[in-house]
């Protein structure tokens, strides 16, 4: 029999990593409202690779078109996959340096409640003010290393790193399409970095906690929620605006606030 324990991470994992609703500020409160012990970092590591998968299949024509670009050697300044390196450098450097830090004195559902208030003004901003419409393909260099400053942001536990990469792209006037795409795009190579810096940990680790039946289920909850999440907010914002998910994080940012400040 599966432990609820699992299901719910891979629902909230799943569900939460490319919304830009926070991913890390979600599971945060529910360690917080739960007394189930450290699932460990193997699961930690199945339900990235979870989210990993759906991402995957989600962009599959994207990712096709970004791999053929790189073997034919066509390197121009349209070249998409450069734009998807420079864009993921900023987060990498700084990530190296305070990633530990972060985790050690920012896990904290206080720094959750004000983080997702003040990230949900900004894309309310982002998403309102800026009129010039674009597509991610005619990106410039420029434009992508300034979504990945933004990405840097994301180390701050419920700014959402899809909220913070879709802000830095509305604000420079890419349309809400382009703006969510590019953000998952940006969110394989952030993952597999993730996934490589956690299975170091977990190869050095003394005790490994590896419950791999529940761990695999959980991947695959992680897989399909992901995958509906994603389909949702995509049909969502080709006809609206990003209102729903700026107004679900204030509302929770405010409940949060209420009772745990």
């Amino acid at each position: 029999m599966f432990e609820l324990q699992y299901i719910i991470i891979g629902i909230v994992q799943g569900f939460t990593e490319f919304l830009p609703i926070s991913s890390s500020g979600h599971l945060v409160l529910v360690s917080q409202l739960t007394n189930w012990e450290d699932q460990g970092l193997f699961t930690d590591v199945a339900v990235h690779v979870g989210t990993l998968l759906a991402v995957i299949i989600y962009l599959r024509s994207h990712i096709t078109s970004l791999i053929k670009s790189f073997f034919s050697f066509q390197l121009t300044q349209n070249d998409n996959l450069i734009k998807i390196i420079i864009a993921t450098i900023p987060a990498v450097i700084v990530g190296f340096f305070i990633f530990d830090f972060v985790q050690l004195y920012f896990r904290d559902i206080k720094v959750v409640a004000v983080t997702s208030v003040v990230f949900a003004a900004l894309l309310f901003v982002a998403d309102h003010f800026k009129m010039k419409l674009s597509s991610w393909e005619n990106m410039s260099y420029v434009q992508a290393f300034i979504i990945g400053v933004f990405q840097v942001l994301a180390f701050v536990p419920g700014a959402s790193r899809a909220g913070v990469t879709i802000t830095g792209a509305r604000f420079l006037g890419f349309n809400r399409s382009s703006a969510a795409i590019f953000s998952m795009l940006l969110s394989i190579p952030i993952i597999l970095a993730s996934l490589v810096l956690t299975s170091f940990d977990l190869m050095s680790s003394a005790e490994v906690n590896i419950n791999l039946y529940q761990s695999l289920f959980a991947a695959f909850v992680a897989c399909i929620t992901a995958l509906v999440s994603i389909n949702i907010m995509m049909r969502i914002i080709q006809s609206l605006t990003f209102n729903i998910f700026i107004i679900y994080r204030v509302l929770l940012g405010f409940i949060l606030l209420y009772f745990y400040a």
